[in-house]
């Protein structure tokens, strides 16, 4: 038996826990690989370290964390951990950032490539209603002719611009904290009016964060000012788009398509919701990030954090100042 024990309660890890039982051995720790909320719940007591992904580390759970120093979260977002509450029992509560800065970015591009040459809408007519006939597919626009719109001018959304300027005609972004010598050197125009983003983009990529502020800002006031041929992408967190809105925008023909690899209530969507009946819509299941590259870095740099926690060091992630 180790010194320590750690839980790991995540999807990543849904198949072993050996890549971080190999790192955290240097610690001395034992693995508790917890598969299901019961077991998650049974080992809050215990665990000296939590390694999790989007399970909410509520308050009370972590009253009931007596012996843990640090939660690390699977992904670079801990709105899902109150980090207020742990601070006030001494955890240390890290991330793991930029480990998916290229996989978000290409996926996003693939996405809005895919959109613009109209696959999704000519997949759907040949494999659901078995239609060859030219009169039923629109016919797709030129991607050097169109302008891509970014959201959010953070590492990513600085990526995935300096990608589209080789593919589009013009790329705009939006930040209220953009920096304009960084957006003018990956070749893209800093654009002070959010709406202006959205009425002339032929692409709108989100990438910001969600907040009181931004949720659900992506609504139909916002659909109704892009153009017919318009496209909206959403790598970020579901909450930002109205999904009853972007529903009656696309089967409208108010904007032409969507990708979303996120959507409000996941792990468990309602996947009865009309938007997965829309032919315009690319749906993935958060995987934009998922890569043998990112996976690998994903693992591999919560279980150091956890490991450098139990050794005495500080984890490079930390986002709280413990006492």
């Amino acid at each position: 038996m180790g010194r320590f024990k750690t839980g790991i309660y995540s999807v990543v890890n849904f198949r072993d826990v050996d890549m971080e039982r190999e790192i955290l051995e240097a610690a001395d720790s034992e693995i508790l690989h917890l598969k299901n909320v019961d077991e998650f719940e049974a080992a809050l007591p215990e665990i000296d370290g939590l390694i999790c992904d989007i399970t909410p580390i509520t308050p009370e759970r972590i009253s009931r964390m007596d012996k843990c120093r640090i939660v690390v979260r699977h992904g670079m977002g801990v709105e899902n951990i109150n980090i207020p509450a742990a601070t006030e029992k001494g955890i240390i509560v890290c991330n793991v950032p930029r480990f998916n800065l290229e996989e978000v970015s290409d996926h996003a591009l693939a996405c809005s490539l895919s959109l613009i040459h109209r696959l999704p809408h000519y997949t759907w007519r040949v494999t659901r209603d078995r239609s060859w006939k030219l009169e039923d597919f629109p016919p797709a626009d030129q991607f050097g002719e169109l302008t891509m719109g970014i959201l959010g001018f953070g590492q990513i959304g600085q990526i995935l611009a300096r990608k589209s300027r080789a593919i589009f005609k013009r790329v705009i972004a939006y930040d209220p904290f953009i920096n304009r010598e960084i957006c003018s050197e990956l070749g893209a125009e800093a654009i002070d009016d959010m709406d202006e983003v959205f009425r002339t983009a032929d692409v709108v990529s989100i990438h910001v964060p969600l907040n009181d502020e931004t949720r659900y800002f992506v609504n139909i006031n916002k659909m109704r000012m892009m153009k017919p041929n318009a496209n909206i992408i959403n790598t970020s967190r579901g909450g930002l788009v109205d999904l009853d809105d972007l529903q009656y925008a696309l089967h409208n023909g108010i904007i032409a398509g969507a990708a979303l690899d996120v959507i409000e209530g996941e792990p468990l969507p309602d996947m009865t919701h009309p938007i997965f009946d829309e032919p315009g819509c690319i749906i993935t299941p958060h995987t934009a990030w998922y890569s043998n590259s990112s996976l690998k870095k994903l693992r591999t740099i919560a279980a150091e954090e956890v490991r450098d926690v139990y050794m005495g060091k500080r984890p490079v992630g930390q986002l709280n100042t413990i006492q």
